[in-house]
């Protein structure tokens, strides 16, 4: 599956020390490194085309903000609240998100490759062109998902809530997704691709013995 990357109409320029993005304003073209946004109310905020490196958003409240053509790479997002954002053709690369809040958010032409999502929350939010590879989402949740044009690769799903999220043309073969949480007929992986192995583990889970 093709994931648009971000665009940048020229080269970002380094942010001044001193400079950090305020609430409900615009920021464009600008490059950061090692910023510490930790805590920082952002709700509403507007990046486009900007490249965030080493930077720290743990707990930053970034509600309802919207990210175009930016890269976030080894930033840290842990138990930031990310809830009903836009992200369009964003990339997230080697990045740390434990406890972090996207529900409710949207989802287009977005790449999390390498990322450390464990416990996350994705509830309600809506896919369209995303793709996860190499990621652990260990206990996360994604329930009532929309999902579009998704791809996973190598990931770790264990025990994710994958509740009313249909997974239609996903292929979860390659991910591990032990523990992960379905509706009662399994409803979900209609249409997705599993292993044999996926398979057997829930069969067992519904109480079948498969041999």
């Amino acid at each position: 599956m093709k994931i648009e990357s971000p665009k940048f109409s020229q080269n970002p320029t380094a942010a001044a020390a001193e400079f950090f993005p305020a609430a409900e304003e615009r920021t464009e073209s600008l490059r950061f490194a090692k910023a510490d946004f930790a805590a920082r109310p952002l709700a509403g905020a507007e990046f486009y085309e900007c490249i965030f490196s080493s930077c720290a958003f743990t707990q930053a409240r970034l509600r309802g903000a919207d990210f175009a053509d930016v890269s976030f790479e080894r930033c840290d997002f842990s138990g930031a609240d990310l809830s009903k954002c836009s992200f369009r053709r964003v990339r997230f690369s080697d990045c740390k998100g434990v406890g972090a809040d996207f529900s409710e958010s949207s989802f287009r032409d977005v790449l999390f490759e390498k990322c450390a999502l464990s416990y996350s929350n994705f509830n309600e939010s809506k896919c369209n062109a995303a793709a996860f590879t190499d990621c652990v989402m260990s206990s996360a949740d994604m329930a009532h998902c929309t999902l579009k044009n998704f791809s996973a690769e190598k990931c770790v799903f264990a025990r994710v809530n994958f509740f009313r999220t249909l997974l239609k043309g996903a292929d979860l073969r390659t991910s591990d997704i032990a523990g992960a949480a379905f509706s009662g007929d399994l409803c979900e992986l209609k249409g997705a691709k599993i292993n044999m192995m996926q398979g057997a583990a829930l069969l067992r889970a519904l109480g079948i013995d498969a041999e």
